[in-house]
C-alpha cells in the first residue's frame, strides 16, 4: 500500500555546546572537524590563525564574541567551514552530534531581538533533542553575520 504523505523536509545540523548554550552550523557549510590545531592570535583579538591541507583558516573566538571572556580551551576541536573564497573555523570544547531537523520547526530569530542581544549572529532558534535528551533549544548560526565578524573592517 503506498502512502499519500509526502516525505517531510528535513537539514542536517552540527550541533555543539558553547558555554551553556546550544549552537548550530548547517552540515553543508562544515568541511571537516579536526583536533585543535595550534592557534596564532596576536593581543586580545577576536581572529586567530591555522592551517588546514596547506590552507590558510580563518578562526573565530566565537566564546569571547558571546561570552566576552577568554575561554582556554587547550584540548577540543577546530569545526571547518567554507565561507567566500576562504576557510573559516571555530573552536569547540567536545565532539558535536549531527541531527536531521524538519524544516517546519525552524523559527526566524526577530530583527528586534537579533539586535539586541549578545548573540546577535543567530538566524534561527529550534527545538532539538541532543543526545536522545528532552528537545533543547538551539540557536543556529547565521554564517553570512559569522563571517562579517571576520572581515578586515570588523575590530
Amino acid at each position: 500500500m503506498l502512502s499519500n504523505k509526502k516525505k517531510e523536509e528535513k537539514l542536517k545540523f552540527l550541533i555543539f555546546s558553547m558555554g551553556n548554550l546550544n549552537l548550530a552550523l548547517g552540515l553543508d557549510s562544515v568541511v571537516k572537524i579536526i583536533p585543535l590545531p595550534t592557534i596564532h592570535r596576536s593581543g586580545n583579538k577576536l581572529l586567530g590563525i591555522t592551517t588546514y591541507e596547506d590552507h590558510e583558516v580563518l578562526v573565530i573566538d566565537l566564546y569571547k564574541q558571546i561570552y566576552a571572556t577568554e575561554t582556554n580551551i587547550s584540548k577540543g576541536f577546530l569545526v571547518i567551514f567554507t565561507g567566500k573564497n576562504s576557510l573559516y573555523g571555530i573552536t569547540i570544547a567536545s565532539l558535536p552530534n549531527v541531527a536531521d531537523v524538519p524544516v517546519h520547526t525552524l523559527q526566524a530569530i526577530t530583527p528586534e531581538y537579533r539586535d539586541r542581544d549578545s548573540l546577535g549572529i543567530s538566524s534561527h532558534i529550534m527545538q532539538v533533542p541532543i543526545k536522545k535528551s528532552e528537545p533543547q533549544t538551539v540557536f543556529l548560526l547565521d554564517s553570512e553575520l559569522l563571517l562579517k565578524m571576520a572581515s578586515p573592517t570588523n575590530p
